[in-house]
């Protein structure tokens, strides 16, 4: 066996652990910056969710039937139907 064949039988197997070794490397960042993603999606959920809460909360408050009413009178001059108004089937 010559001197360059038996670097070969070294080098071959520590030129695979190195690449294994960056692929470990290169994988733990990966899911790092997965995990790191996976944080402010779930943030920005969080967040969104709050805001459909508190917009539900004002839809509900605007449309009260007290508040409607009140609308309809000061500012369309409805009122309320007379009963020979009223429709019976």
């Amino acid at each position: 066996m010559n001197a360059l064949s038996k670097r070969l039988v070294w080098l071959v197997p520590l030129g695979s652990i190195g690449m294994l070794a960056a692929g470990q490397v290169w994988l733990s960042h990966l899911r790092y910056e997965t995990a790191q993603t996976i944080h402010n999606l779930q943030e920005s959920k969080r967040g969104i969710a709050a805001d459909v809460t508190r917009l539900n909360l004002e839809v509900a408050s605007l449309t009260r039937p007290e508040r409607l009413r009140e609308i309809a009178g000061a500012k369309l001059g409805m009122q309320p139907p007379r009963p020979m108004q009223v429709v019976h089937p």
